[in-house]
């Protein structure tokens, strides 16, 4: 049994996301919390036996809770390989996938943040410098073919391509082309799609 705690239109979005991708059977537990806006009310206490932060995503598959986004990312894709989205190990790929994975939320989103919050004006942050952040990103969607690792669609690029379009409709990254090709690859995947479908309705 694998379950999803979510809020919808919030960052436990992507993992209904990548529960479509994955193709196995599911269920969603809506959980309320209080959004960026204000809006919203706290979790039970119940749930901080999911959540400790009571915040979402997580997930519970056979008994065993998972939180954070890259986390559950991580797991739901070694834990179903079938489902093909993450390079097995050994397979020279690996590497990239793993650096990829731990980068959204080590690097990109902390980055994102404080460029957003004005952190780094006076002086740098320990997550990075937002310009070769910005460097970065744009080189490796540039590179992807169609996917980060290739032909390969994987859990990377459920995280990748949510951040961006995040971050640029947010005008906290710039619209370029590299990033506007790359969501509209991602966001015209089937799965995609009906993982829209179910948050919106």
């Amino acid at each position: 049994m694998l379950t999803l705690y979510h809020a919808p239109r919030s960052r436990s979005s992507l993992i209904l996301w990548l529960l479509e991708e994955l193709g196995e059977p599911y269920t969603i537990q809506i959980v309320p919390i209080v959004y960026g806006d204000g809006h919203g009310a706290p979790a039970p206490e119940s749930y901080r036996a999911i959540h400790p932060h009571k915040k979402v995503p997580a997930i519970v598959h056979d008994g065993t809770a998972v939180f954070e986004c890259a986390g559950i990312a991580a797991y739901i894709a070694d834990t179903f390989p079938q489902a093909g989205l993450a390079p097995p190990i050994g397979d020279p790929r690996r590497g990239l996938y793993a650096t990829l994975l731990a980068y959204w939320p080590g690097v990109l989103n902390p980055v994102a943040s404080a460029h957003m919050h004005g952190w780094d004006k006076d002086a740098p942050t320990g997550f990075g410098d937002y310009a070769e952040v910005l460097d970065f990103l744009t080189r490796t969607t540039q590179n992807a073919s169609p996917w980060l690792l290739g032909e390969q669609f994987t859990a990377v690029d459920v995280l990748w391509s949510a951040a961006l379009d995040f971050y640029t409709g947010m005008s906290l990254l710039p619209k370029s082309a590299a990033f506007t090709d790359y969501m509209a690859r991602a966001n015209a995947r089937p799965a995609k799609q009906r993982a829209m479908a179910k948050d919106n309705g």
